[in-house]
């Protein structure tokens, strides 16, 4: 966004898009390029692509269409983003979170973690989508929102949201990835 920053704005009465393209708030995305995709609570939130401009801020109105506002830490993915590489960087961070105490953040985190990273740098196969569908369906069973709680905490359940996201939302990105032998945005 060009005014990145802390807003506090009436819950259900603004949008997305209020938030993003207000000049009093966020004032648009960089550069004037489209939205790819929104984060709307935080990292451990599921994605919601650009049709969801419009939906109210509302914990109701964004549980309904299968996320969270969570931490109220809303992300915003422009055209440009590396949606891999996002959801990489996300995957690296709670892989490095994990206390280590429950198997499924402890191993899955890890494993996660490391087919993202051949994906985004040059390793990847086409075959490692359903390999890291099946982790993240491992650590959270059924891939719904909320997610069934596996682990003594909700980082463990929180793992599986972006990579899923991105799968689901940019399957196309993630075989580029495998073709180019990496990031083609390097």
């Amino acid at each position: 966004m060009n005014n990145p920053g802390v807003y506090e704005i009436e819950m259900v009465k603004n949008t997305f898009r209020d938030l993003i393209y207000d000049p009093q708030l966020g004032g648009g995305v960089f550069e004037d390029r489209a939205v790819k995709a929104i984060i709307p609570g935080g990292v451990s939130a599921p994605w919601f692509g650009p049709e969801l401009l419009d939906l109210p801020l509302g914990q109701d109105e964004v549980g309904e269409k299968g996320s969270m506002l969570g931490s109220g830490s809303v992300v915003v993915l422009d055209e440009t983003t590396c949606v891999v590489r996002a959801a990489w960087r996300i995957t690296k961070f709670f892989s490095r979170e994990s206390c280590g105490q429950c198997t499924p953040c402890r191993e899955g985190s890890g494993w996660i973690e490391r087919a993202m990273y051949r994906l985004e740098h040059g390793g990847g196969r086409m075959e490692d989508m359903d390999l890291l569908l099946d982790l993240c369906d491992n650590i959270a069973p059924g891939l719904s929102w909320p997610p069934q709680q596996t682990t003594i905490c909700v980082l463990g359940s929180s793992i599986p949201s972006s990579v899923h996201s991105a799968i689901k939302m940019f399957p196309d990105d993630f075989k580029a990835h495998v073709l180019h032998g990496g990031c083609p945005h390097d």
